[in-house]
């Protein structure tokens, strides 16, 4: 059980950077569906709306959408930064990095209503599953995003992209390919946190900079990743994103209250994680 001193932070604590996880949970109810409860004096872990991965919560993404659109309606359009497709090559774990991050850039996509972005983004998805061996499963998913986006039906659109990634994650699972199955988390965990930390950059509150204070999340993806072997655990990307993992992991644990200068580093960090898998690379 966590008890909070204040209702506003109760509300921001019922958050992981998850938008981060880009929905790995089936039959989620969306913002738009049903009015949002009053948040509770205390966040009864065990009755939470997510599920426990090694003991780590994480919740659903419309938990996310919904209290961020309360902080401030954040403009979701600018947070669309969908890259031009690149080669970088047939490396099953940047591959399952880069495909969660495409579906966390899809939830905010949805969130921006952005049909012409959506459309884009279900296509790359059925590029990228037919790289990593999967397009037969995740095809109808992909298709039934364009043609929700179309029509406008932007909850049907959240409820495919969660599909979508649940389908990648559990046919992973099956050929035991459970490296890439948390790969795929760990990147829309990551699309998530540069985007977050972007728009609390831009306007920043200590209640907004409670939404990354979730150390736990951070130390099970390090444990995930030291746990890897194989070609993949002492590829450069992989190092690369470790230490900015501990990075990550040292201004939260090191912070009470994290600043708006911690918050600007945690974003800068993340944007220089994605830069190994999903974005281009900044120029010196």
């Amino acid at each position: 059980m966590i008890e909070m001193s204040q209702t506003s932070s109760a509300s921001l604590r019922r958050l992981v950077v998850a938008i981060a996880i880009g929905a790995i949970f089936p039959g989620l109810v969306t913002a738009q569906d049903a009015e949002a409860p009053a948040a509770p004096e205390r966040i009864d872990l065990t009755n939470f709306p997510g599920e426990l991965v090694d003991k780590v919560v994480v919740p659903i993404p419309a938990e996310i959408f919904a209290v961020l659109d309360k902080l401030d309606e954040p403009d979701w359009n600018s947070g669309i930064q969908l890259p031009d497709a690149n080669d970088r090559g047939g490396e099953r774990s940047l591959l399952a990095l880069t495909f969660g991050s495409l579906v966390a850039e899809g939830f905010i996509a949805v969130q921006a209503k952005n049909a012409g972005e959506i459309e884009k983004i279900g296509k790359r998805v059925l590029d990228l599953s037919e790289s990593l061996g999967l397009a037969s499963s995740v095809r109808p998913h992909s298709l039934a995003i364009i043609e929700a986006s179309k029509n406008r039906d932007w909850g049907k659109v959240r409820d495919e992209l969660d599909a979508t990634q649940q389908t990648v994650r559990v046919t992973m699972e099956k050929l035991r390919d459970d490296e890439l199955s948390g790969l795929v988390s760990l990147g829309g965990w990551v699309r998530g946190t540069y985007v977050v930390t972007s728009f609390i950059s831009g306007s920043y509150s200590e209640d907004k900079a409670e939404l990354l204070n979730q150390p736990g999340l951070i130390a099970h993806f390090r444990e995930m990743i030291s746990s890897m072997r194989g070609p993949s655990a002492s590829a450069p990307a992989i190092r690369a994103i470790a230490t900015g993992l501990a990075r990550l992991e040292a201004i939260i644990a090191g912070s009470g209250n994290l600043s708006e200068e911690d918050v600007n580093q945690l974003r800068d960090i993340s944007r220089t994680m994605l830069e190994e898998f999903y974005f281009s690379k900044t120029a010196p």
